[in-house]
């Protein structure tokens, strides 16, 4: 299982394109390893906005942790 303590520089590369809102340059892998370890949700397309990704609290909280 991945955690965010076994993240490496390219997931951290990865979960700040998902804060950007450039989730598109991701591919399913990368995605998926940030999903697992529990920092970024998929979010089904809508009617009014395609299929996304978005961070969940611990993301951010890792993304703002980052910024210091």
């Amino acid at each position: 299982m991945v955690t965010p303590a076994n993240l490496g520089p390219k997931d951290y590369e990865n979960l700040s394109r998902v804060a950007q809102g450039q989730f598109a340059l991701l591919d399913e892998a990368c995605a998926q390893r940030l999903i697992d370890a529990g920092l970024v949700l998929r979010m089904p397309a809508s009617k009014v906005a395609g299929a996304s990704l978005q961070l969940t609290a611990a993301g951010l909280s890792l993304i703002r942790s980052s910024d210091q």
